[in-house]
C-alpha cells in the first residue's frame, strides 16, 4: 500500500483531530512512531490486529509488536536511515511477521512512510494482516494438489482399464490358438506325449492372466461416487480458479450463463470439478491462437431429459477435426501433440458414474462446445 506523506505538524497527537478521523477510518492497522522507535499513536484496526489497547502500546518500543529477527533489527534501521538517507524499510512496502499480545507469529504487508513538517521527524507504518489471505492461499494450493493427485490416479485407472483391455484380446488369441494345437496334437498317434500336458499348462497360465485383468478391469471400472447436493455456483467457482491458473494472461472474456432451477445437483465435488477444470483447460488451449478469445459456460435444464441438468463450455477456437470426434473420448486418442489423451476419457468415466453423458460438436460459427449432463437434486427439476 502506499505512503502518502503527512505534512501536518504534530505538537500534540491526541488533540489532532484531523490525524485521528485519518487513524480511525484507515481499514488498515497504523502506528505512528518516532525516532527512537516509540509508539506515539495506533489505530482502532492496529488494535485489533495486535489484540492491544491504544494505551498499553502508547510509549512502548514498537519492537514489542515483532518477532525476532525484526525486533533486534528494527532500531537499527531507524538510527542508519537518521544518519544515511538509506531506505531499507521506509519508503518501501514487504511482507515480514508481527506479534499479537497473545504471543502469535503472523504474517503481515508492511508499508512505512515518513512523516514531513517542521515538527519531529515520525514514521507512520501502515499494517495489513495476511493470516486469512494465507489460510485461502494455502486451502488453494492444497485443492490444487488433491486435484493434480487425483487425475493422476484418474489416469492411470483409465491406463490401466485400456491397457487391460488391449492384451485380455491377445490372451484369448492365445488360448483359442493353444485349444487348437492340442486338437491337432491329439490327432497324431506319434505325438509327444508330453505335448498335451505342457499345452494344458501354457493354456492354465493364460486363462490365470486373464482372471486377474478381468478382476483389474471390474476394480477401476466399479464407477463408486459418493453424492451429496452441489451448488454448481462453488463448484464452477472453483473450477475456473483451478482451469484458468495457467491463462490468467491470456485475455480470455468469461460469459457464464446459469439458470437458478438448474444450479443444484448430486454428485461428487471434486470429481465433477475435475472434469470442467479439464474441459475448462481444454477450451482455453484450442483459443491459444485466436483473435477472439470467448468461453461460454452455459449451466441449464436438459431439454431431453428433464431430470438432469446440462452444462456446456463453448469456445471460439479452431475447433475440431472430422476425424477426430468419434474417437474424441477414447482413450490415448489425443488431438494435442504433448498430450497423452486420457483426460476426456476420464472425464467421461466421471460422468457416466455420476449417470450423465457427455459429448462434443463443433460451432457453425468456429470453435466447439463440449457438454455434460449430471442428475438434478431432488425439488429442483423443472
Amino acid at each position: 500500500m502506499d505512503i502518502k506523506l503527512m505534512t501536518s505538524k504534530l505538537s500534540d497527537y491526541s488533540q489532532n483531530s484531523a490525524l485521528n478521523t485519518l487513524m480511525t477510518t484507515l481499514v488498515d492497522g497504523a502506528i505512528i512512531i518516532d525516532v527512537h522507535g516509540t509508539i506515539r499513536l495506533i489505530n482502532p484496526a492496529g488494535e485489533a490486529i495486535f489484540g492491544y489497547r491504544a494505551a498499553e502500546v502508547i510509549g512502548q518500543n514498537v519492537t514489542m509488536l515483532m518477532p525476532d529477527p525484526y525486533q533486534s533489527e528494527h532500531d537499527s534501521y531507524i538510527d542508519r536511515y537518521i544518519e544515511t538517507g538509506e531506505k531499507r524499510i521506509i519508503g518501501i512496502g514487504r511482507e515480514v511477521e508481527g506479534r499479537r499480545q497473545s504471543g502469535e507469529v503472523f504474517p503481515m504487508h508492511l508499508a512505512v512512510g515518513e512523516m514531513g513538517g517542521d515538527g519531529p521527524t515520525l514514521f507512520v507504518g501502515i499494517i495489513r494482516d495476511l493470516t486469512e489471505e494465507r489460510r485461502r492461499q494455502g486451502e488453494f494450493e492444497a485443492l490444487q494438489a488433491r486435484h493434480f493427485h487425483l487425475s493422476r490416479v484418474a489416469a492411470m485407472n483409465e491406463m490401466g482399464t485400456a491397457i487391460a483391455h488391449e492384451i485380455n484380446q491377445p490372451l484369448a488369441a492365445t488360448a483359442n490358438y493353444i485349444e487348437t494345437a492340442k486338437i491337432l496334437s491329439a490327432r497324431q498317434t506319434d505325438a509327444d506325449a508330453n505335448l498335451s500336458e505342457v499345452l494344458d499348462h501354457a493354456l492354465k497360465q493364460n486363462h490365470r492372466a486373464s482372471d486377474i485383468i478381468a478382476r483389474m478391469r471390474r476394480f477401476i471400472e466399479r464407477g463408486d461416487v459418493s453424492t451429496e447436493t452441489l451448488d454448481l455456483v462453488d463448484v464452477l467457482e472453483t473450477s475456473l480458479l483451478l482451469g484458468l491458473s495457467k491463462h490468467h494472461n491470456t485475455n480470455i472474456k468469461l460469459e457464464p450463463s446459469i439458470v437458478p432451477s438448474a444450479r443444484f445437483v448430486r454428485g461428487d465435488a471434486v470429481q465433477i470439478q475435475q472434469v470442467l477444470v479439464n474441459l475448462i483447460r481444454n477450451s482455453c488451449e484450442a483459443m491459444e491462437d485466436a483473435s477472439a478469445k470467448v468461453l461460454k459456460i452455459i449451466i441449464a435444464p436438459d431439454n431431453e431429459h428433464p431430470q438432469m441438468c446440462r452444462v456446456s463450455l463453448s469456445d471460439t477456437g479452431e475447433g475440431l477435426s472430422e476425424a477426430a470426434l468419434p474417437e474424441l473420448f477414447t482413450a490415448f486418442s489425443s488431438t494435442k501433440d504433448t498430450g497423452l489423451g486420457v483426460g476426456l476419457s476420464i472425464s467421461r468415466s466421471i460422468v457416466r458414474a455420476h449417470g450423465g453423458r457427455i459429448w462434443a460438436v463443433n460451432n457453425q460459427d468456429g470453435g466447439a462446445t463440449f457438454a455434460f449432463t449430471l442428475p438434478l437434486a431432488e425439488g429442483t427439476n423443472l
